[in-house]
């Protein structure tokens, strides 16, 4: 028998018994016991997406450039390093690696970079794309 169950017992004793005060207070324990299960859910979600954060945190590489990527992700994908730091989400940056730009689609940021002249922008990986990608801070 559950929580739910045996309040329920009491709940049709008390109301066999007449006593209209005992029912009343039954009555106001149980939205208590409501209030407190919806919090504990609440606290249980919260307590998940902490967790959810803290491993993320402890995947992400940063890189002199204004991107981050996460260990372990094959192909790397690269993220605002801005939206990360500020809000702690995860934004894919698109990337135009003709034109060489970088642009956010959360918070805005863009950011400029230079692909050395011989090299195929379509070999990048997260290893690798610091000796292809030259950041200016002064354009971005």
């Amino acid at each position: 028998m559950g929580f739910y169950d045996a309040f329920k017992d009491a709940l049709n004793l008390a109301q066999k018994a007449d006593n209209i005060e005992l029912y009343r207070q039954l009555l106001d324990l149980s939205a208590q016991a409501l209030d407190l299960q919806a919090e504990n859910a609440k606290l249980k979600e919260e307590n998940t997406e902490l967790k959810k954060k803290k491993d993320v945190e402890g995947r992400i590489i940063r890189h002199r450039d204004p991107y981050i990527t996460l260990k372990d992700e094959n192909p790397p994908l690269f993220y605002c390093s801005h939206c990360f730091d500020s809000e702690h989400v995860l934004v894919q940056l698109h990337c135009d690696y003709e034109e060489g730009s970088c642009y956010c689609p959360h918070c805005k940021t863009n950011a400029y970079f230079t692909v050395e002249k011989g090299r195929r922008s379509t070999v990048l990986s997260g290893e690798d794309i610091s000796s292809y990608l030259s950041f200016d801070p002064y354009n971005g």
